[in-house]
């Protein structure tokens, strides 16, 4: 099974299971920027850790590696684990954090092939991807900035970064360097 067909599945199995989700990542970023390759499936899993073993009961029906003893401790210590669907990586994120609450309300339907997918929102997309920090990350925002077809709300994004980073994390200073220049200066 492909990579987008393991999505599709998972998006109709947490529906009928009733476990609010979004997909995030690389799979989100394809909505807002020049699609690039990726291996793994990432998912914002909108509940919290206590309903990890929903989740993974879930996943378990589709053929996921789910028994590994760590992943309950890792989900319970860290509200997030990696779970294996064949060789395909999922990333499952769990709830922990008023963030979490608003992407879920913010987040989109979107149209993938002949079927549709919750994604989060460029705004919550950009905020995660802003405090990990990682450079591959600030090349996706530069991205999202520029390619953006609709505004962004920048505002929110502001608003999410200084509730969650401390006030002199150089997060805040590159955020509105890229922004100022259109996602032009990385």
């Amino acid at each position: 099974m492909y990579l987008d067909e393991k999505m599709v599945a998972i998006e109709r199995a947490f529906e009928t299971a009733d476990i609010a989700h979004a997909f995030g990542g690389a799979n989100a970023l394809a909505y807002y920027a020049t699609p690039r390759a990726t291996v793994d499936i990432d998912v914002n899993i909108f509940a919290p850790a206590s309903r990890a073993g929903e989740v993974l009961a879930c996943l378990g029906t589709l053929g996921a590696t789910v028994d590994a003893p760590e992943l309950m401790q890792a989900i319970e210590r860290d509200g997030q684990a990696r779970v294996f669907w064949g060789r395909t990586p999922i990333d499952l994120f769990f709830s922990y954090d008023p963030l979490h609450q608003s992407s879920m309300e913010r987040r989109r339907r979107v149209n993938f092939g002949a079927d549709r997918l919750h994604i989060l929102s460029a705004e919550d997309l950009l905020v995660y991807k802003a405090v990990f920090n990682r450079e591959k990350d600030w090349r996706d925002i530069a991205e999202m900035i520029f390619a953006a077809n609709d505004p962004l709300d920048y505002g929110y994004v502001r608003e999410w970064l200084a509730r969650i980073l401390a006030d002199d994390a150089p997060q805040h200073e590159r955020l509105e360097r890229l922004i100022e220049s259109g996602g032009g200066d990385l």
